[in-house]
């Protein structure tokens, strides 16, 4: 029985076909006891969960004792309390990486994780040699003498599930996924398979750590934002406005920011030229950046208050976008962002505050910005443990692989597993990103459970492990010891104890430690509110 068939989270049926509560709670030689935990009420904790988080204002507000690692919103111990911090800063704890916190401390794990360059990433290596246009250029990549555009534009979301699986690097991944969204550019059509993969390596990797004005600049020449958003097609006397309008809405100063329409045209025609070379131009420079001044509109300009002189070339919009990196309604919008991306969906009021502070004493430096905010304090006030965020499906998909060291035999073929989950990287058309709102994904769960059912089976064609592999992370536990060893393995010891008592009971009702037991209990896990969480 896979959860392929299961309910949906709202109480109605899910994409798969309509079942009977006696096809979802399964039938063992030894079934559970009505009195015990089945299948459907396990997975159903969390799903009742996902359905209040819909109808609640806030996320903060909907999670319920059921998700927490110690009741009423107490403290857990100081081992557990490590855990949930690292799971803020990763894609998935692992023993691993507990064993470097126990060894540096918090702080000093932070501090070495912000400096990713020294960081050994050499075992990450292994997994990217399939990749041989890591480096390349658009013309290079265009010209690949065995893979297409799109099959490498397959390879590069591929290649962001990989490194958030299993790259040392955590958080330093952690910030590019925020980066990729908040700069996004859909990378599924035409051109943009190829120059998306340069705008990855290029803007977002590049300047994931720099100053904030160096990444707003490095986007804003990027070919990839600049076709996605139109602005290659922005010339004197015809200005297109889309890249500038989210320039201003969403890349600094949000959507309720000081601007109006009229410095939105302003801006536009600031950008007039700003294109980049197309393969009929010139098959040597496809996909570069190109300003073209004869399409540049040359007049005088009024943005912001701002006040461009005629005669005007590359530097009319540079000008103003220096002028927004450090704009006061940017620093806001951009720190609570971040700061919701790091702490939870209501972060501290002081995190912010503090954030801002930072971002105005080192010029944007986001290092420095993502150091404040997850200084101790504010891990604290955060507290992860009471108010838990729901692992967007690339994040849970990754810890999944991560938290059990399996690894993905077709690494491209999990990128369609992905899609199923609606997360699959660049592949979100409006600009805006993917949103990092609980009520975006909780009503997708019945997709994990699939995902969860195929893993835990054996069953998922993109993957090479067997029932055996899975047993082997068990070692000589008892089976009545399974669920609690379990959420030390996949969650560092944050399990919650409802969670790791109901899966428990469901196991001991089952009796027999059978391959299918062995199923049962991964599947759970995996398919639990808690390891949802983070």
């Amino acid at each position: 029985m896979t959860t392929s068939e299961s309910p949906s989270v709202d109480g109605t049926n899910g994409p798969g076909p309509d079942v009977s509560a006696a096809d979802v709670t399964c039938s063992h030689p030894s079934s559970p006891s009505v009195a015990q935990p089945t299948r459907r009420t396990v997975l159903l904790g969390g799903a009742a969960l996902a359905a209040a988080a819909g109808s609640a204002g806030t996320a903060a507000a909907s999670v319920g004792t059921g998700t927490v690692a110690a009741p009423q919103g107490q403290a857990p111990g100081l081992a557990s309390r490590s855990a949930w911090i690292l799971g803020r800063a990763s894609y998935g704890v692992t023993p691993e990486m507990i064993q470097d916190l126990n060894a540096r401390g918090i702080q000093d794990w932070l501090d070495w994780q912000l400096v990713p360059d020294s960081i050994d990433d050499s075992d990450l290596a292994v997994h990217l040699t399939p990749f041989d246009w890591i480096d390349q250029s658009v013309v290079e990549m265009w010209n690949h003498p065995t893979k297409s555009g799109r099959v490498i534009g397959y390879e590069a979301r591929a290649l962001r599930l990989i490194r958030a699986t299993h790259s040392k690097r955590q958080l330093f991944e952690r910030i590019v996924e925020f980066w990729t969204d908040h700069f996004n550019v859909y990378g599924s059509a035409d051109d943009l398979w190829l120059l998306k993969i340069v705008d990855d390596r290029e803007v977002v990797r590049q300047h994931a750590f720099g100053k904030f004005r160096d990444l707003l600049q490095a986007s804003a020449k990027s070919p990839g934002m600049l076709e996605y958003l139109d602005n290659a097609t922005n010339v004197v006397g015809a200005p297109q406005e889309n890249y500038a309008r989210e320039v201003l809405e969403l890349h600094t100063l949000g959507v309720d920011g000081p601007y109006t329409e009229a410095d939105v045209r302003e801006l536009a025609r600031c950008f007039t030229g700003w294109t980049y070379w197309r393969f009929i131009e010139s098959p040597t420079q496809y996909g570069e950046f190109r300003y073209r001044p004869d399409r540049h509109d040359t007049g005088a300009k009024s943005v912001l208050g701002i006040d461009i002189p005629a005669g005007g070339d590359l530097s009319d919009a540079e000008t103003v976008l220096d002028h927004l990196a450090n704009h006061p309604s940017t620093i806001d919008f951009v720190t609570t962002k971040l700061a919701k991306w790091l702490l939870g969906y209501e972060p501290p009021a002081a995190a912010v505050d503090a954030a801002k502070a930072t971002w105005v004493a080192t010029d944007g430096d986001i290092r420095k910005i993502v150091r404040t905010l997850l200084s101790p304090r504010f891990l604290q006030q955060t507290a992860p443990w009471r108010e838990p965020k729901l692992k967007r499906p690339l994040h849970w998909v990754a810890s999944l692989h991560r938290t059990t060291g399996i690894t993905m035999g077709d690494p491209v073929g999990a990128v369609l597993s992905l899609a199923s989950l609606g997360h699959t990287s660049f592949d979100w058309h409006a600009p805006n990103g993917y949103p990092d709102i609980e009520e975006a994904w909780s009503s997708l769960l019945i997709w994990r459970w699939n995902y969860a059912a195929s893993f835990s089976q054996g069953l998922e064609v993109t993957l090479n492990h067997t029932i055996t592999d899975l047993r082997a992370l068990l070692g000589t536990v008892p089976m009545t010891g399974w669920a609690a060893h379990l959420s030390q393995l996949m969650t560092g010891g944050t399990m919650s104890r409802e969670d790791v008592s109901d899966i428990q009971a469901y196991l001991d009702g089952i009796g027999v430690p059978s391959d299918e037991a062995v199923a049962e209990a991964f599947e759970l896990v995996a398919s639990s509110p808690s390891f949802g969480r983070y």
